[in-house]
């Protein structure tokens, strides 16, 4: 088992306490960031992506289908202070604190291998964003990725009929091949919290970043936006992912929708915001 301890540590360091003199006395600090890696086999060209909790919660349905309809294997787990203090009870009467999770898949086939990485919450400071934003990279190259993909919500204040999946890329050929794949580009604004910087930091590292997102109107838990996402991805990276559950999840809403009247209201707000 790897522990990485302190965020200007590599991967793999021992344990690092530094120590603090405060009135005569020695206060041990906390680590920031507490990494735990199980050995990882060697991937194949792997492919990086990340999703963390966001409006309509779009980027974790994503990534937990991902995780749960291609079985991939857990790879590790983060705690770090810079996550909501909060004690999380589960439905067999366990506990644990919030964290981060990493799995990884290998694919059979031709296409690239994957890593996974989501977890319970976002960082709840600015400075806790950014420094596990740049814990993924790091260990996105430690394992080989070269492309690091990151998914969230397009919130427009409006239930769309036909919602779309907007994106962005770190360079102009990665915005075309997003464009041949029916994603509207975003060309103004800016993508809030990990999901934003972990492929803006991508870039910064000479790796290749992609964003995607899900129209949805961020009044409620949104799984018609993880859906189109994850088809693009299918498309992306030649997937076979079941989404015969999260299709039925989304009709149901859909229904519901109907059925207030809701998606007719002309009361919402228009106004347009990534997360």
């Amino acid at each position: 088992m790897l522990a990485w301890e302190c965020l200007s540590a590599p991967i793999g360091c021992n344990s690092i306490k530094a120590k603090l003199a405060f009135k005569g006395h020695d206060q041990i600090l906390r680590e920031c960031i507490d990494l735990h890696l199980n050995e990882a086999p060697t991937l194949k060209t792997p492919v990086l992506i990340a999703g963390l909790p966001d409006s309509g919660r779009v980027a974790k349905i994503v990534l937990d289908q991902l995780v749960k309809t291609l079985k991939a294997i857990p790879l590790g787990y983060l705690y770090s202070d810079y996550l909501p203090p909060r004690l999380l009870l589960k439905p067999d009467g366990t506990s644990d604190l919030m964290k981060h999770e990493i799995f990884y898949w290998i694919n059979k086939d031709s296409g690239p291998d994957l890593i996974l990485y989501t977890g319970d919450a976002q960082p709840i400071l600015p400075e806790g964003a950014f420094r596990l934003s740049e814990a993924v990279v790091k260990l996105a190259e430690k394992l080989g990725v070269e492309t690091v993909v990151t998914v969230g919500a397009f919130i427009t204040g409006k239930i769309a009929e036909h919602p779309q999946v907007y994106g962005a890329a770190s360079e102009l050929v990665l915005v075309k091949e997003l464009e041949a794949l029916g994603v509207k580009i975003i060309d103004s604004g800016a993508v809030t919290w990990m999901n934003g910087l972990i492929p803006g930091l991508a870039k910064v590292r000479k790796l290749k970043g992609l964003f995607l997102s899900g129209e949805t109107s961020g009044f409620m838990i949104d799984p018609r936006a993880a859906m189109i996402i994850l088809r693009v991805l299918v498309k992306k990276l030649g997937l076979q992912i079941d989404m015969t559950e999260l299709e039925g999840q989304a009709k149901e809403i859909e229904t519901a929708l109907k059925q207030s009247g809701d998606k007719d209201s002309e009361s919402a707000s228009s106004s347009e915001y990534i997360g």
